[in-house]
């Protein structure tokens, strides 16, 4: 019984390691900038390092659904090139 207490503590202290370790990045990307936190951007580049600065381990892209498919393109172009990490996207056609 003790080694199942044992068992249990062990997994709960990874998960929450794993959790404080965990950085998500939020990127916005608009027609016409692109958004890393409050930092504003025209184009990828200067967006792409912020985002490797910030060291995520997971970075979401959330798009307006008129961004040009380039504007996403060039972005995860470009962050593929310098940093290997989870990606997942959104798009929305509110507040573009």
């Amino acid at each position: 019984m003790n080694y199942r207490k044992t068992l249990v503590a062990f997994f709960l202290g990874l998960a929450l390691i794993s959790t404080a370790c965990s950085k998500r990045v939020e990127v916005t990307i608009l027609p016409t900038k692109y958004v890393v936190g409050t930092s504003s951007f025209d184009i990828a580049t200067p967006a792409v390092d912020e985002v490797v600065k910030l060291k995520p381990s997971e970075v979401h892209i959330h798009a307006c659904t008129s961004t040009p498919p380039t504007r996403i393109l060039q972005f995860n172009t470009e962050l593929d090139a310098r940093q290997k990490t989870n990606k997942t996207m959104s798009f929305t056609a509110q507040g573009c």
